[in-house]
């Protein structure tokens, strides 16, 4: 096992790749808890399970177009 992890010490992690980055923020400590539970109990990790949830938010708060920079949001002048 050992040997099998030093031949693939070559792949390079998502923390050493340059088409990924960190995001964080600060969410209720019950909250944060459940989510690790969760990721654990489903096997996936939380990067995954927070490139999931931030791939459905992004679609549910769509832009019409990329040229909308300075508007706070729907509604709002």
């Amino acid at each position: 096992m050992f040997s099998e992890q030093i031949e693939n010490s070559d792949v390079v992690t998502r923390r050493d790749d340059p088409n990924f980055t960190q995001v964080s923020g600060y969410i209720p400590k019950e909250k944060a808890l459940n989510f690790k539970i969760a990721c654990t109990a489903l096997q996936i990790t939380q990067s995954d399970a927070l490139d999931e949830a931030i791939s459905l938010w992004l679609a549910n708060h769509e832009q019409p177009s990329s040229t909308t920079k300075g508007k706070k949001g729907k509604g709002t002048a």
